[in-house]
This record gives C-alpha cells, sequence and structure tokens, in this order.
C-alpha cells in the first residue's frame, strides 16, 4: 500500500512543478498470463479453462507531460484485485513514444521503470514464489523495465477515448479503457497540435 502512496504522491508534484498536459483514468478489466507456471492452477476468476486469461478489475491514473511533439513523460499508478484475489499494483515513469496519428486516430508505444507489489501470498496453499519477488512486511514488491501501448481517439479538443494494453505483473498484461483529460498549459509549450514544433 505504501508504494501506491508514494506513486501517487511523485505523479501529483510531477504534475505542479512540471505542468502536466493530460490526466488519464481507465478501468483495468480483462488480464492475460501467457507465461503463468507453476501457480497457474491456483488463478481464479477464469475466462478460459486454464486460468492463462482472468478477470482483474481494477484502475489506473496516470499523468502526461509532452517534453517534444512525439514524445511525452507518463507517470502512472494502478491498483487492482488480482487473479489469486488479493491486492495488487503497480508505479511507473516511462517515456511514451507517439507512433501514428491520423483524423482522431493516435498510437502511443512507452517503456520505462516499474516497480510491481502485491499482498504475500505466502498464506495460499501451494503457491510459489516463481517471479522472486522480495518481501517487505506483508508485501511483495519487485522492480522492473516495463512497457504499454495506447489507442486514443478524440472525442474534441479536450477529451481522448482511450483503450490500452498494460504490463500489470511482470509476466501479465491487462485491458484498459478509459478517459484522457486533455490540461491547459501555461506556458504554451509541449502541445501536440500541429502548429507545435
Amino acid at each position: 500500500m505504501k508504494y501506491l502512496v508514494f506513486t501517487f504522491v511523485l505523479a501529483v508534484f510531477s504534475s505542479a512543478a512540471f505542468s502536466q498536459s493530460g490526466l488519464s483514468a481507465e478501468l483495468l478489466t480483462v488480464s492475460t498470463h501467457p507465461f503463468a507456471g507453476q501457480n497457474l492452477s491456483l488463478h481464479m476468476h477464469k475466462i478460459d479453462k486454464n486460468g492463462y486469461i482472468t478477470f482483474e478489475p481494477g484502475i489506473i491514473i496516470s499523468y502526461n507531460r509532452h517534453i517534444k511533439k512525439r514524445i511525452s513523460i507518463k507517470i502512472s499508478t494502478a491498483a487492482l484485485k488480482d487473479r489469486f484475489d488479493t491486492f495488487a499494483g503497480y508505479g511507473t515513469a516511462m517515456l511514451k513514444y507517439k507512433i501514428l496519428k491520423y483524423y482522431k486516430h493516435s498510437v502511443y508505444a512507452g517503456a520505462g521503470l516499474s516497480v510491481f507489489y502485491e499482498t504475500d501470498k505466502s498464506y495460499i496453499e501451494d503457491w510459489i514464489n516463481e517471479d522472486n519477488y522480495k518481501l517487505s512486511g506483508n508485501t511483495l514488491y519487485k522492480i522492473s523495465i516495463s512497457g504499454f501501448l495506447e489507442y486514443n481517439y478524440r472525442i474534441n479538443k479536450k477529451t481522448d477515448l482511450v483503450l490500452s494494453i498494460n504490463h500489470t505483473h511482470l509476466k501479465s498484461f491487462a485491458l484498459g479503457t478509459g478517459i484522457r483529460i486533455k490540461l491547459p498549459n501555461p506556458g504554451g509549450k509541449g502541445c501536440d497540435c500541429p502548429s507545435f514544433k
């Protein structure tokens, strides 16, 4: 829980200090675990019979700050109910790059450093710490490189519909959907409009 609070405070500070250009909120829904191993049989809320696809409800809050026309800094924090029916989340700082823009459609990709954390699962019978998470109190955590893909559809000048694939655990990916609100920049820099260079 302390990692969630720390990441959120960092995001808010960054927003104030660097005049963030966007705020988004997404709901997490379906997750896939293509590299699941020894704990696969313990997965709950299964969508397929084996547990490679599960329902993991959660939320992602993100701040974006444009530094170039196609490049921005994205700071996110997420909280979700994981496939073992326990609390999990992550905090991340990434560079986000606009791959494509056509009419109202935009596609982004990003990569950066994440802190993944989740409730200690040692009490679950037959659970194995196969990803070598470290333990702090009752929280498992690990720092790792992660990434995401994001599609935006412009609803109006200030609002985008967001669909994304997010790296929610070390070996898992989740579908997110939500809204991105563009925030005004007092300095007039960081805009991703056609006139910005």
